[in-house]
């Protein structure tokens, strides 16, 4: 006896039925029971269990609406609507474990029912649920129990017989085939196929898999910051200030699953209401936090941030790549910003101890490690563009959290040999010795990473910790000699803050460089703050004739000098070149700068003949012990030049001007900051002998530069911009002088104070182009 019913409810499974069997399929299906009085065909049971549904979406419904992807959204709508249009008919959605791939496809598989496509759900994370879910797949099309029991004992081919009642199928179907991060249940392609009926849509961690090279790639980031406090929004934290929400999103790296997971732990929270502020402390102190938001006793790896990291690591372990897992935890070593991939070059691995981790890795393993980070998503490969032109140094990227959780679950005993490897590691990228040469566009990239491991290395062996600062110390360096002022000083902060002897002579000299650094930025009272601090350490445990405390007064002058604090200039600057004179002689380097400072600060306060004795001697004594083209003769000689422009001897000025600016360019390049300082002091003595042309040119040279380099508010950028109005003005630009020293102005009150010098020459120079644009305009008819 056989009885033909429809059924609409979206099951594919077994059950009693008295005497017989049931096998039902979602959709109108034929459902065939055999009664008592025939016998029943031998079945036999599947290995794997049929899934209970291919009509529905087999995972957790959507906690949020999905946010963005608009425009793949449509692109794959408008596919499903007409499967034999000149769209793809096969679609991979690709990305990091967590970024959506799956809320994608859930939300385009819902909007397609709608329209009366028919949607097909499979597992496709392992061999055996993705061939159950595919046979299923072919009974929900039409095909017989018979014929899918004939298929799952292998006795007609599988892909075939699927793809046969897919391409027969009466109504347009979308196939959506998810978790498909191994493409080897796919079989060398075997299942992928395309079909005038309907797309199949993929989703996979596994963005690089030879599996989609005709499929249309739609490679999935994390959501735009706008969108991720949407999400929160949505997830019942919708009190809290847009701010702190935008805060929320970016400590989450705007993760679809972080963000989720998060609005989900505030939501539970019933016992007490907790702030976004109070989540991001806990979060800082505990990063497994954000996999509190999952439902209690959650079983879904793939619902969890730690876990989902995990089971791409599983899955790379079980295909005999054990050491993708101790490569990653050593890049969770480092910062989220970008790593340099020299970073990990073979030879260095080898070098660094990682053959020891557990489990182990070796050089020779390295590119194959990498290689399947990336295939899982873990990681991502970018060229980072650095220094000036097209300049690019290859790196490495992974989502902030993913470094975070992985740090956080490495074992104890692994983390001082991932530590050490890495100190050591980012030790051997830097330069040797003090030059800069080819590789210093390098070093900004790597300062993020050495102040991480300096502050990871807190709680590790001293000889870990004092690798890590000498890391940092040394990057400092480098970042002073290349003009990186911003790196230095956030590098110096770093150091001071790690050191655990305040009073030892280390900890001043970091204190010290630290000065230097401030003062270079324009952030002159700190580091006056600073440096007098540092003196009087040093003063007290060297003695006030060590170089180390000569060193420290000769600083604190110059930042003195850069609050147009002349009088205390003089005093400290004095100490310092006399000091020197006395201990190193006139002749050392050190002693010239420091004379030449001296003379400027004489000068400053209208002492001119002392001032122009003082730089002469200075530069003839510099000329005689280093020669004319060394740099130190260099800084004497543009000393005096400034002096000499202040007794208004302009033609000897200009000549020591132009000859220090030809040095400077010869040795340090166009854009260093003393070439760009000599450069400016030519274009003020040009405007004295009324050479506007060419002044004119230099100034907006050096603003140019200074801009990019410094900002438009620093206090260099702000001394050349009150030049360019007074050149502006004397050239007839009257507009633009007035406009220029008005933006000048309210800079110069903001960042030196309403009576630092430069604020009160900017003033008189905005009264000058304000009064000569006025009187302009009365004259014209």
């Amino acid at each position: 006896m056989t009885r033909r019913t429809p059924y609409g409810a979206a099951e594919f499974g077994a059950e009693a039925t008295g005497h017989g069997r049931v096998y039902q399929a979602g959709g109108n299906q034929y459902v065939t029971v055999y009664g008592a009085g025939h016998a029943p065909p031998v079945i036999p049971e599947p290995a794997t269990p049929s899934p209970e549904s291919v009509r529905v979406p087999l995972t957790s419904p959507l906690s949020s609406p999905l946010r963005d992807r608009h425009e793949l959204r449509a692109e794959l709508l408008r596919d499903i609507r007409d499967p034999a249009g000149a769209g793809n008919g096969l679609h991979v959605v690709c990305g990091m474990a967590g970024c959506g791939k799956t809320a994608v496809a859930q939300t385009v598989f819902g909007e397609a029912v709608q329209d009366g496509v028919v949607g097909l759900w499979v597992n496709a994370s392992h061999l055996s649920s993705f061939r159950s879910g595919m046979l299923a797949v072919a009974h929900d099309r039409g095909a017989s129990q018979d014929e899918v029991d004939a298929a799952r004992t292998d006795r007609r081919a599988a892909a075939d017989f699927v793809w046969h009642y897919l391409d027969r199928s009466p109504e347009r179907w979308l196939l959506v085939l998810d978790n498909a991060d191994d493409p080897e249940v796919f079989r060398d392609e075997l299942w992928l196929r395309t079909s005038r009926r309907g797309i199949v849509l993929v989703t996979s961690r596994n963005g690089h898999a030879r599996a989609w090279r005709t499929a249309a790639r739609h490679p999935l980031d994390v959501l735009r910051i706008a969108d991720a406090v949407d999400v929160l929004r949505d997830l019942t934290i919708g009190a809290e200030e847009q701010a702190k929400l935008e805060l929320l999103a970016a400590r989450l790296g705007c993760h679809p699953l972080a963000l989720s997971l998060a609005g989900a732990y505030f939501g539970r929270q019933l016992l007490e209401s907790v702030t976004v502020d109070e989540y991001l402390k806990r979060l800082d102190a505990d990063p497994s936090l954000v996999d509190r938001g999952a439902e209690p006793g959650e079983q879904d790896l793939r619902r969890l941030i730690s876990g989902t990291w995990q089971l791409s690591l599983d899955a790379l372990a079980e295909r005999g790549a054990p050491e993708t897992t101790t490569l990653l935890r050593l890049i969770s070593c480092f910062a989220p910003d970008p790593l340099p991939a020299a970073l990990l070059r073979p030879a260095g691995l080898d070098t660094a101890g990682l053959p020891d981790a557990d489990p182990a890795l070796r050089g020779e393993q390295a590119n194959d490690a990498l290689e399947g980070l990336l295939s899982h998503s873990l990681v991502s490969l970018l060229d980072v563009s650095v220094g000036a032109g097209d300049t690019t140094v290859r790196g490495l990227r992974a989502h902030p959290l993913l470094l975070e959780t992985v740090a956080a679950r490495t074992p104890v005993d692994q983390r001082g040999i991932l530590l050490r490897a890495a100190t050591d590691l980012l030790k051997g990228l830097l330069p040797a010795g003090a030059e800069q040469g080819t590789e210093s566009h390098t070093l900004r990239l790597l300062t993020p990473h050495a102040i991480h491991l300096l502050r990871r290395t807190v709680r590790e062996r001293a000889e870990v910790r004092e690798t890590a600062l000498t890391v940092v110390r040394e990057l400092r360096g480098h970042a002073f000699a290349c003009g990186d002022l911003a790196a230095a000083r956030a590098l110096a902060a770093e150091a001071v803050g790690a050191s655990e002897d305040a009073g030892s002579a280390e900890t001043l000299d970091d204190l010290h460089e630290h000065g230097r650094a401030l003062s270079g930025l324009g952030r002159y009272a700190q580091a006056v703050e600073t440096h007098g601090k540092a003196l009087r350490a040093r003063h007290e445990l060297l003695g006030a004739d060590h170089t180390d405390t000569l060193d420290s007064a000769y600083a604190l002058g110059l930042a003195l000098y850069g609050l147009g604090r002349w009088a205390d200039d003089e005093r400290y600057m004095r100490q310092a070149a006399e000091g020197r004179e006395r201990v190193l002689g006139p002749g050392h380097p050190d002693t010239i700068d420091a004379v030449s400072c001296l003379a400027e600060a004489v000068g400053q306060q209208g002492r001119w003949a002392e001032a122009e004795a003082l730089g002469r001697s200075n530069l003839g004594a510099a000329e005689a012990a280093l020669g004319p083209e060394d740099g130190h003769t260099l800084t004497a000689r543009i000393a005096l030049a400034w002096v000499l422009a202040g007794t208004g001897a302009w033609p000897e000025a200009e000549v020591h001007t132009r000859r220090t600016l030809e040095g400077r360019e010869r040795t340090l390049g166009a854009d260093h900051p003393r070439t760009l300082a000599a450069r400016q002091r030519l274009a003020d003595v040009l405007t004295h002998l009324e050479q506007w042309e060419e002044a004119e040119a230099a100034a907006r040279a050096v603003r140019s530069v200074r801009q990019h380099a410094l900002g438009d508010e620093h206090p260099h950028t702000l001394s050349v911009q009150i030049l360019l109005s007074r050149i502006l003005r004397a050239r007839g630009s009257l507009a633009e002088a007035r406009d220029t020293a008005a933006e000048s102005l309210a800079a110069c009150v903001r960042v030196l104070g309403g009576t630092h010098p430069d604020t009160e020459r900017c003033r008189r120079e905005l009264a000058a182009a304000t009064g000569a644009l006025n009187h302009h305009e009365e004259e014209r008819p």
